[in-house]
């Protein structure tokens, strides 16, 4: 069948909108990131900022950095992460998702935007002290017990400090992914994933000197006593995304890292060992009640302990 020059130049037209889109949308996050043409400062992890924004991005890598070196002794490991601090312009340009809420990509900044034959890794954080995590924080200063500010004074920080320190643990978490990732430990599902990468930033606060620990486990445990989540249950946050209640996320990874500390202190890193060779499974082939389930054959009481989470919820008087 022979076409005219017309069909051939609407085929031809198609055919090069399909390769554009398609190459469009697979573009990893590292190089989407590289081409806003930001500043940047140089060293173990290349950070990228926002106008404005370099003393808090040259705070936040030199927090990374210094975990970097902890954990790549810890677990023998080198990662190639990038990290970014943007402002909700530059955010808006590369993320779907709500300004301010930090992100680990391995792929495309947005979701579903291709595949890639390897991961890169990039840590995408607000470049301020601002976003959902410190204002959701912050809100909640009249709602907390004088049991929590007391843990919080203890801990040598104020109220308004531990807005601050959300961030910096998140900022930790993300780099926490990474490490996971690369020791061999998958994501599967949001418990899963969100475990291993809290039970890695609470390995390093461990590890410091000043014990870094004792401040963050000071706000996550007041996030549990306050925080009234929309669900309290694993199984409904596998589907789960965070811009849709950011307070419900962050009491799920408070409820997550106190119990990732618990274990940490009786095995430290020998668990991830024993968690990577019970997980041999490519993502995608679990759940998260059989990856509980699991668990607790390698640490038990997990299960328990995920069963009775509901039991944490603040209920109204």
């Amino acid at each position: 069948m022979k076409y005219s020059w017309k069909h051939q130049v609407i085929n031809f037209l198609l055919f090069f909108s399909v390769c554009f889109s398609v190459q469009a949308q697979s573009k990893y996050c590292v190089d989407e990131i590289k081409d806003l043409k930001l500043q940047s400062i140089s060293g173990r992890i290349q950070t990228y900022y926002s106008e404005g924004m370099e003393k808090r991005a040259s705070e936040l890598k030199t927090l990374l950095e210094r975990a970097s070196v902890s954990l790549g002794d810890s677990l023998n490991l080198e990662i190639n992460l990038i990290l970014a601090a943007l402002g909700p312009k530059e955010w808006a340009q590369v993320l779907d998702k709500t300004y301010g809420l930090p992100t680990f990509r391995t792929d495309a900044c947005k979701r579903d935007g291709g595949s890639f034959p390897e991961p890169k890794y990039v840590a995408i954080v607000p470049g301020g002290i601002d976003g959902p995590l410190y204002d959701d924080w912050i809100a909640l200063k009249d709602s907390l017990s004088s049991k929590a500010l007391q843990k919080l004074k203890e801990a040598g920080m104020t109220f308004e400090e531990g807005g601050k320190l959300m961030i910096d643990f998140v900022a930790l978490h993300e780099l926490g992914h990474a490490y996971h990732l690369k020791f061999g430990i998958k994501n599967y599902v949001n418990f899963f994933s969100e475990f291993m990468a809290n039970y890695v930033a609470y390995a390093f606060l461990r590890s410091t000197e000043e014990r870094l620990d004792k401040k963050v486990l000071a706000v996550l445990s007041a996030n549990v006593e306050t925080i009234t989540p929309v669900h309290s249950s694993f199984m409904k946050w596998e589907n789960f995304r965070s811009s849709e209640h950011p307070p419900t996320e962050a009491w799920y990874n408070s409820v997550i890292t106190l119990k990732a500390a618990e274990i940490y202190e009786q095995r430290g890193f020998e668990f991830l060992y024993a968690i990577r060779k019970a997980f041999p499974e490519a993502e995608g082939q679990l759940n998260t009640e059989t990856i509980i389930a699991r668990m607790d054959t390698i640490h038990p009481g997990i299960l328990i302990w995920s069963e009775g989470i509901s039991e944490l919820v603040k209920r109204p008087k």
